[in-house]
């Protein structure tokens, strides 16, 4: 916001230099001419206070003219206000020029208003000048918009304070203006109605002047007991931009001989609107304007004004440069700090990395022992129990010929009653065999549980270690930089030995983590080793006990489903070919899904860039080519194969078995397995009893 500042500051200087005719020659003049010389005109010095010399020219014009003359100029008595005496030449002028010529010195025509006519020095002057020429006289060019260049370089860093106040000394003569820059428009049009004058409101009168590009802030009415007085205040911007847009309003009114000069000497004003800056006059006035200014403003002169904005600057930038010294030696202190964390979070996330390989290597090795175990058992339950169901069907055959033959032989009799005990027995203990089974896989499914227990217990305690191995990073870091600030402050080594204190105890607590985190990865890999052997004992007796309307069942994730591309090739190829077109084409891409080299996903993060997915690439040649030409089912097919071998088989690329819930169409749980395997047994036992 400063810096802005400073450039409405230079560009107020600039405009000042074009605008109220500082160039070249005023800077000769001014830098030639004594201290404390009095000019009649640019260059030309009248009185040297310094020395209280008047020139020579100065002094004769002073001699001779009489006391009461009004001059055009130096040197030129126009009107003797004793002898009401108008001299010749300018009598000469003024009854030889036209009635509407515009003069831009005394006897110089430069437009006549009743013919349109201007000068031929003025139009010599016209036809030499650049087309975008600012003048500080008639015929002085000081700047030329078109080249952007000034007769002198313009140095504003070195000679701000010193052209400024030399166009306050020669023009402003250090005016007073009132702040925030204010404007004062009188002679609004009021009319008489309701017992009060009321007259045009402030919004229009603002709207005006901004399509003039004046752009004031606001526009207040001034109104008394009467109501509207005809008078109203603009306000404009408190910058150099505003007070820019001020002398423009001015300067408009003062062209067409609406200025405050204008509004007190005209006894026929019309209605014509009449502007003007508001001045130091303006503000110890006695009526309603100097009330308002009163309230509402200060005086202040352009130099006090740039004086106080370079003091800000001053100030501003000082400070601006202790806060960028301080942070500079922040930052490094922080970038330190980073760098040893940095370094430290690294090698914390490598070990974490490795440990989870490891974990999961081993995790993987105990499933397939598991399996092993729980196929093995399955078989020999299986067996066992055909063996039993077979000597049953034996035992009842041989009760029928019994019965049939009419055997009156109470012996056999008995042996067949025994026999028929003992195969109830039999029975009995097979039933308590399948109920230890549904026990143990309750068991199971119980160590399940817990071991999820642990294992969330086990991310805390590691989450707990590594933000425990941060804290002492960042205490060892700490500690350094208490050795770094030397020893001679005693608040500062009593800081340093809490710091150690805290230390020791962190890295104690630290052992203790590692201790139970240890134990606790003994346990949870013990635990999952059992759940593993249960979900492969129960996956076998679902893959022998398959049936078509099962809930829960074993599905071969990954394997490709063949009805869809046997539809597509019935709707694309004749009967006699539908068929082997069908199994060609599933054939096909079984083998792009076995290929590990076609992997059509792509990755990705979230906004943070820490989370990665993969999704399917729907763009690949491949997949495209296939759902344009087999249609949608045979697609879905693919991908669904698809999916299913990136989530479950991702680097063998082949189906495997799995637990399927066929209702909801997800993996079914160890604990939903064993629920239904223990709805199954309480059918056949129910059947059984009947």
């Amino acid at each position: 916001m400063r810096i802005k500042e400073l450039a409405k500051h230079s560009a107020l200087q600039l405009y000042i230099e074009r605008h109220l005719g500082v160039n070249n020659r005023s800077e000769k003049v001014a830098h030639d001419r004594p201290k404390n010389a009095v000019l009649d005109r640019p260059g030309n010095i009248v009185h040297d206070k310094s020395r209280n010399v008047v020139n020579d020219r100065s002094e004769k014009v002073a001699h001779d003219r009489p006391k009461n003359a009004v001059l055009d100029r130096p040197g030129n008595i126009v009107h003797d206000k004793s002898r009401n005496v108008v001299n010749d030449r300018s009598e000469k002028v003024a009854h030889d020029r036209p009635k509407n010529a515009v003069l831009d010195r005394p006897g110089n025509i430069v437009l006549d208003k009743s013919r349109n006519v201007v000068n031929d020095r003025s139009q010599k002057v016209a036809h030499d000048r650049p087309k975008n020429a600012v003048l500080d006289g008639p015929g002085n060019v000081v700047h030329d918009k078109l080249r952007n260049v000034n007769d002198r370089p313009l140095n504003i860093a070195s000679n701000r304070l010193g052209n400024v106040n030399v166009v306050s000394e020669n023009v402003s003569k250090e005016q007073l203006f009132v702040w925030p820059w204010i404007g004062v428009v009188g002679n609004i049009a009021t009319e008489f109605k309701n017992g009060k004058r009321i007259g045009e409101s402030g919004a229009n009168l603002r709207d005006e002047f901004t399509r003039k590009g004046f752009h004031p802030t606001k526009v207040h009415p001034l109104w008394n007991r009467y109501g509207h007085s005809g008078f109203a205040i603009v306000e404009f911007t408190k910058d150099w931009e505003g007070f820019t847009n001020a002398v423009n309003f001015e300067r408009s009114f003062e062209a067409e001989h609406c200025g405050k000069r204008d509004y007190y000497i005209s006894r026929n004003r019309g209605n014509k609107l009449y502007g003007w800056v508001a001045r130091d006059d303006d503000y110890f006035s006695k009526t309603i304007i100097g009330d308002y200014l009163q309230k509402n403003g200060d005086l202040q002169s352009v130099s006090g004004k740039q004086a106080e904005e370079e003091r800000k600057t001053s100030l501003l930038v000082f400070n601006l440069d202790n806060t960028l010294k301080v942070k500079n030696e922040t930052l490094e202190q922080v970038r330190s700090k980073y760098d040893d964390v940095n370094v430290f979070l690294n090698r914390v996330i490598n070990e974490k990395e490795v440990m989870i390989e490891s974990y999961n290597n081993e995790m993987k090795k105990m499933q397939q022992e598991t399996r092993k175990d729980w196929e093995k058992i399955y078989v020999a339950h299986e067996k066992a129990r055909l063996d039993l169901h077979v000597q049953s069907k034996i035992l009842e055959d041989r009760e029928k010929d019994l019965q049939r033959c009419q055997v009156q032989n109470e012996n056999e009799r008995k042996k067949l009653y025994l026999e028929k005990k003992n195969n109830e027995m039999a029975m009995m203990e097979q039933n308590k065999a399948d109920e230890r089974v549904l026990h143990l896989a309750e068991e199971h499914k119980k160590e399940k549980e817990k071991m999820h227990k642990k294992i969330l217990e086990l991310q805390k305690k590691l989450d707990a270690k590594q933000t425990l191995e941060l804290d002492i990073q960042q205490l060892k870091g700490a500690l350094q930089v208490m050795k770094h600030i030397g020893e001679g402050d005693y608040e500062e080594k009593k800081k340093k030995d809490a710091i150690k204190v805290e230390l020791e105890d962190k890295e104690e607590e630290l052992e203790v983590l590692e201790e139970l985190l240890q134990t606790l990865v003994v346990k949870e890999r013990k635990t999952n080793d059992e759940l593993q052997d249960a979900r492969k004992e129960l996956m076998h007796w679902l893959g022998k006990t398959h049936s078509y309307r099962a809930i829960i069942g074993v599905k071969r994730m990954g394997e490709l489903d063949g009805k869809p591309f046997v539809g597509a090739a019935r709707r694309k190829f004749s009967d006699d070919e539908a068929d082997v077109r069908a199994v060609e084409l599933c054939s096909q891409y079984e083998a792009y899904l076995r290929d590990p080299s076609w992997f059509p996903f792509k990755v990705l993060t979230d906004k943070k860039g820490e989370k990665a997915k993969e999704i399917l690439d729907e763009e690949d040649e491949k997949l495209r080519t296939l759902k344009e030409e087999y249609g949608d089912e045979v697609y879905r097919a693919v991908t669904t194969a698809l999916l299913e071998l990136n989530e479950y088989n991702p680097s063998g690329r082949y189906p495997l078995p799995e637990i399927w819930n066929s209702k909801e169409g997800r993996r079914a749980s160890l604990k939903e397995g064993v629920s239904y395997l223990i709805r199954q047994w309480k059918v056949k036992v129910s059947k059984r009893k009947r």
